[in-house]
């Protein structure tokens, strides 16, 4: 075998490893990978975000001395007509009440919502702190003019479940007092949150408090109270020569929130970096310096004029005190049961379960509300998240699609869907049944986060396709201009040979046709 034909040969074998095998190859490695996202279900989820929800909640209807046979129908009919008095546009949620007779002995009115009516010389309602109970007082009147189903009915819906008839229902009546006072108050819901609180006093003279007996007395059981939705974790500390600014205020008299608000430096708070929980609730029990002496509040009464509280929106709570702790003090357990207790009511401020001084509802009820609202608020969140993950896949063509997200996206959906039966479900109901819808809720927002945060879609944002080019063109440019220039060189000498050739055997039959003619 000549050297051309080896050069020739080993040519054409570059030239086919390139094309059979390096391209293939680098296709395939430089190939991102989009998992198929069901996009259509999604965008038709997110553009009617609850069209496919019906919340049912059922109560049960008794009677303490008449027997009413259909009354439960009568409220139905009644409550259903209330309930459609609200806009359609207007309404965020379809709910519903589900109103059924009292079974002895199958019912609790600590854990199932009841309805108990009481004859009485006047019409009115009442609803224990303690169950989830509805007391509606009749009289004899009201039953012979018809009027006890409706009563009952407005009852529940604007007393008892006032809370879903103000979030859900978008009621007009909704008081302006509650917009401006509480909104905005409340901190991010998180099902856990950390509770920080914290002694602070101007001076660095030693101080010992009974903390442990007032949280166990006070903050206790509301964390057990409001466990079923929120895991509140606790820390105390005392920080010494840290008064949050109250030094500037010497010789101010009728210290008002407004001048607090300007002055209070909360940021010197360090206990905010040992916790892992993402919110926090804060109660700061400051003591002034002695170089400050006392404070004078605006508004003091007689009963509480040693120390003040004021609520920080979306942060906690701070309590003044008028004056500074004397030498190696001891804060006494009266004096952190009166500051633990109003802090403890605070709390279900800081929550969003108390929009109203003169709230009538139970804590027991307004805590199942607010899991309802949460639930629903989840529900919403965890689409959006979704729609914007398929809004990013499509808008980032470049961007990669992992199997992961594939399948946190089809597990988020097959969550909703359980939480979506749990709630249309009027069968259904019962403490369980709306702890397990939050538990699922909270879930579906983390993987839904996930699914939008995972590491491979973040890091491939940043590599589009003109950064490949530009990577590999410095490695492929030299070997794609040597490997076909060779080829093209060595394509280029075989057919300009081949044309010889052909030319040679043209000349080659005319010279023979010449001698035959000289031979005829």
């Amino acid at each position: 075998m000549s050297t051309i034909t080896l050069r020739r040969l080993v040519t054409l074998s570059f030239a086919l490893c390139y094309v059979l095998i390096g391209l293939p190859l680098w296709y395939k490695l430089t190939t991102i990978y989009r998992a198929p996202l069901p996009a259509e279900y999604i965008e038709s989820l997110h553009t009617k975000i609850h069209e496919d929800i019906h919340l049912t909640i059922p109560v049960y209807v008794q009677s303490n001395l008449y027997q009413f046979p259909d009354v439960h129908d009568a409220i139905q009919a009644q409550a259903d007509e209330l309930l459609k008095s609200v806009n359609e546009e207007q309404r965020r949620v379809q709910w519903s009440l589900q109103v059924l007779p009292y079974v002895e002995g199958k019912i609790d009115a600590k854990d199932d919502y009841v309805v108990t009516l009481v004859l009485d010389e006047s019409m009115g309602l009442t609803i224990p702190q303690f169950g989830k109970e509805t007391i509606v007082f009749f009289n004899d009147e009201s039953v012979l003019d018809n009027d006890l189903p409706f009563f009952a009915a407005q009852a529940l819906i604007e007393h008892t479940f006032k809370f879903e008839w103000e979030n859900f229902s978008n009621a007009p009546q909704k008081s302006a007092k509650t917009d401006s006072t509480f909104k905005n108050m409340a901190v991010s819901y998180d099902p856990n949150i950390h509770i920080s609180i914290s002694l602070l006093t101007g001076d660095s003279s030693p101080v010992a408090w009974d903390i442990d007996t007032a949280l166990k007395e006070y903050l206790t059981p509301i964390r057990e109270l409001l466990s079923t939705f929120v895991n509140f974790t606790v820390d105390t500390g005392i920080e010494y020569h840290n008064d949050l600014n109250l030094n500037s205020l010497v010789n101010k008299s009728s210290i008002s929130w407004n001048d607090l608000s300007h002055t209070l430096d909360l940021s010197e708070l360090s206990s905010v970096n040992h916790y892992q929980e993402q919110n926090s609730i804060n109660l700061a029990i400051v003591f002034p310096s002695a170089e400050t002496s006392s404070l004078e509040f605006a508004n003091a009464t007689e009963d509480n004029t040693n120390w003040k509280s004021f609520l920080v929106p979306q942060w906690g709570v701070v309590v003044i005190n008028k004056d500074p702790l004397p030498v190696n003090a001891y804060v006494t357990h009266d004096y952190l049961a009166s500051v633990i207790s109003t802090f403890a009511n605070d709390i279900f401020k800081l929550l969003g379960l108390s929009q109203s001084e003169d709230d009538l509802t139970s804590p027991l009820i307004k805590i199942d509300s607010f899991k309802r609202k949460i639930i629903i608020d989840n529900l919403e969140k965890s689409i959006t998240t979704l729609s914007s993950l398929v809004n990013m896949t499509n808008h980032l063509q470049q961007m990669s699609i992992p199997k992961e997200v594939l399948e946190d996206v089809n597990n988020a959906l097959k969550i909703r869907l359980q939480i979506v039966d749990l709630l249309n479900n009027p069968e259904l109901g019962g403490d369980e049944t709306w702890n397990e819808a939050l538990r699922l809720s909270n879930k579906l927002v983390k993987v839904c986060e996930r699914a939008f945060f995972h590491k491979e879609m973040v890091q491939q944002t940043f590599f589009p396709q003109e950064h490949k080019v530009a990577v590999y063109l410095p490695l492929l440019g030299p070997i794609t201009v040597v490997t076909f220039t060779a080829f093209f060189k060595s394509l280029k000498e075989v057919l300009t040979k081949s044309k010889k050739c052909a030319t040679k055997d043209d000349g080659k039959d005319d010279t023979t046709k010449n001698e035959e003619l000289k031979a005829e």
